[in-house]
C-alpha cells in the first residue's frame, strides 16, 4: 500500500530588518546668501516686536509724543535757517569810478545857487531842445528856481556816490543830495547822464520832478 507523499511545509515569509533607531535625512546645505536671508528676516521679526512692545507702552503718551515731535522739527528747521550754511552771495565787480565832469558841478552849484545860466549852460545842445520842445527854457528853469528859493529849500550837501563811464563814451554820475525845507530835511538821489563832451544829456531825481510841478 503506498503512502501519500508528504508536503513539505512553505518557508516563512521574509520582512526587512529595521534598525531600531529613527532614520533622519540629512538636512539640505544653505549658502551664505540663505543664512543672511534667514538672519535678516529674523532681525526684522524681533524689530516689529519690540516695535509693537514700545507702541503698547507708550500709547497713553502719544499725544504728547506728537506735540514734541513738532516741536522739535520746527526747532530743528529754525536752527537750520539761523546756522546752517549759507549759500554764496552773488558776486560783482566794483566799477573805476571816474571823477564828475565840470559841466555836471556848475550844474549842481547853479541848483544850490538857484542859478539858471549855470544849469542851463552845463545843458548839452540835444538836452536842451528836448526841454524846449516841452517848454522849458532858461526863462522857466529860472523862475523854478526861484520857486524853490522862496518855498525855503535848501541844498545842504551834495554827497557823490561815484561815477562809471559808459560804452558809447558818454558817462554817468550818481549823487545823494541832501535838501531841507523849514523844518524839515531828507537825502534824495540823483541820476545825471552826460555825452563824450562831457555836457548833461539827463537827469533823474525827485528833485527835479518837484522844481517842474512847481
Amino acid at each position: 500500500m503506498s503512502q501519500p507523499p508528504v508536503q513539505q511545509a512553505a518557508p516563512p515569509p521574509s520582512y526587512p530588518v529595521q534598525s531600531p533607531y529613527p532614520y533622519y535625512a540629512p538636512p539640505p546645505r544653505v549658502g551664505a546668501a540663505g543664512r543672511f536671508t534667514r538672519l535678516m528676516r529674523l532681525l526684522l521679526r524681533r524689530a516689529l516686536y519690540s516695535l509693537v512692545l514700545l507702541g503698547r507702552a507708550m500709547r497713553p503718551f502719544a499725544l504728547t509724543l506728537a506735540v514734541a515731535l513738532v516741536l522739535l522739527s520746527v526747532i530743528g528747521w529754525m536752527s537750520w535757517q539761523l546756522w546752517g550754511p549759507k549759500p554764496d552771495g552773488p558776486t560783482f565787480t566794483r566799477a573805476d569810478s571816474i571823477p564828475p565832469a565840470p559841466a555836471v558841478l556848475n550844474y549842481l552849484q547853479g541848483r544850490k545857487t538857484f542859478d539858471a545860466d549855470l544849469m542851463w549852460d552845463s545843458f548839452s545842445t540835444e538836452y536842451q531842445t528836448s526841454r524846449l520842445n516841452v517848454g522849458a527854457s532858461k526863462a522857466t528853469l529860472q523862475s523854478q528856481a526861484n520857486i524853490e528859493k522862496n518855498m525855503g529849500l535848501v541844498y545842504n550837501r551834495y554827497d557823490y556816490i561815484g561815477g562809471i563811464t559808459l560804452d558809447d563814451g558818454g558817462s554817468m554820475y550818481f549823487y545823494a543830495v541832501q535838501v531841507s525845507l523849514q523844518s524839515q530835511s531828507a537825502k534824495v538821489p540823483m541820476i545825471i547822464t552826460a555825452n563824450p563832451e562831457g555836457k548833461i544829456i539827463n537827469i533823474i531825481s525827485p528833485l527835479d520832478r518837484l522844481s517842474q510841478n512847481n
